[in-house]
């Protein structure tokens, strides 16, 4: 008696370069640029609270990294720098850009 598989098969279409050709980027790209994400967070926390208000920033990430700013524990800080970097991930390229400026200035 044959066994069965415990997985279906994978279509021909779901073939990995045909994926990654329709996505854009492959798995590493996006892991590097959400990876990129966390860190712009994690500096969001270096910056003064006047100029964190000028970034108008959604109010959720404002809260998240108030809470950032107020845990001492090294892994609450570093679970809530995670989850500011996966809201990050929802803003748009004229936002993450604003950020990024502002980052530049507060570190002169």
């Amino acid at each position: 008696m044959a066994r069965k598989t415990r997985y279906d098969e994978p279509d021909a279409a779901a073939e990995p370069d045909e994926v990654e050709a329709e996505e854009g980027r492959g798995r590493s790209a996006r892991k590097r640029a959400s990876h990129e994400l966390t860190r712009l967070g994690e500096q969001l926390l270096t910056l003064r609270p006047q100029q964190l208000a000028a970034l108008a920033l959604p109010e959720r990430l404002e809260e998240a990294v108030a809470e950032a700013r107020r845990l001492t524990s090294f892994g609450a800080k570093r679970r809530q720098v995670l989850f500011i970097g996966k809201l990050m991930r929802n803003l748009d390229e004229e936002s993450v850009a604003a950020i990024r400026k502002a980052l530049e200035l507060g570190q002169r």
